[in-house]
């Protein structure tokens, strides 16, 4: 699945002292790679102060765990653009959609004070894979399978098996495991709509769950307006654990994290 500079890159990040400069001569080979780490450097959800015009300023910028999950996702999102769609919309909505779910729980990441450390950018982008392999292996049922709605419950999965014998997040997982994605985000695309049911990586699941619920609103709505913070449950899942005080810093903040989201994903490059 992925290409050979990703994988010596990604095997060089697996020394806890690789060096930068290693690892940025490595990337550099490949232009999309070194121009994709680049361009997230820049973008709105991590620039500070003047903008990076170098591969190696980009890497000390991002840390390592960012670039590597950068690397996983931009594959995987490349390899998804080269599929032929009948429908291109289909792709663009459906990507617009994980690019907002992945700068929400970037947000609620740094609000929220959760501690991960890039994984759940990765993880909001990869999240819906599941729906994109709907459209490219049956192109002609997706508007029946998937109406593009956003406005998901527990009766989407119920739909889809009922239509196509199985779920979005089921045949999803089923790929990232093929293609020996990491297990984490194998957990979350499987788990994202049933995060009680993840065993392992349960909070990252739940935060996903609860980027998910946010970029939906903003979806169907395109602002925060009407947004009910308190009944988002993957915040609840989270507080559950943590204790009280992470609905009240969500409550607090929702708007802002909502309006942050869609400011950045306008904002976004094509990764």
């Amino acid at each position: 699945m992925l290409p050979s500079v990703a994988t010596q890159a990604l095997e060089i990040v697996k020394d806890p002292d690789c060096a930068i400069g290693e690892f940025a001569s490595v990337v550099e080979h490949d232009m999309k790679l070194a121009a994709d780490i680049l361009r997230l450097a820049n973008s709105a959800v991590y620039r500070v102060g003047a903008p990076v015009v170098s591969l190696h300023e980009a890497v000390i910028r991002l840390g390592f765990r960012q670039c590597k999950n950068l690397i996983l996702s931009s594959c995987m999102s490349t390899m998804m653009k080269s599929v032929d769609l009948e429908e291109e919309w289909i792709r663009g909505v459906l990507w617009k959609h994980s690019y907002v779910t992945a700068v929400a729980a970037l947000h609620l990441n740094r609000t929220l004070h959760l501690g991960f450390q890039g994984e759940e950018f990765t993880a909001g982008l990869m999240h819906d894979i599941g729906r994109t392999l709907f459209a490219v292996l049956v192109p002609e049922r997706f508007s029946e399978i998937d109406p593009l709605e956003f406005d998901e419950s527990a009766a989407t999965l119920e739909h889809e098996r009922t239509v196509i014998g199985g779920t979005h997040a089921e045949l999803g997982a089923a790929f990232a495991d093929r293609n020996k994605l990491p297990s984490a985000l194998v957990d979350v695309v499987q788990y994202h709509h049933t995060p009680l049911e993840a065993t392992n990586n349960r909070e990252l699941v739940a935060l996903i769950h609860a980027a998910d619920h946010v970029a939906n609103h903003l979806q169907r709505f395109n602002e925060p307006l009407g947004y009910d913070p308190l009944l988002n449950p993957g915040i609840q899942i989270i507080a559950a654990e943590r204790g009280a005080r992470i609905m009240e810093l969500f409550a607090s903040s929702a708007n802002e994290i909502m309006n942050h989201s869609l400011q950045d994903a306008a904002e976004a490059v094509n990764i």
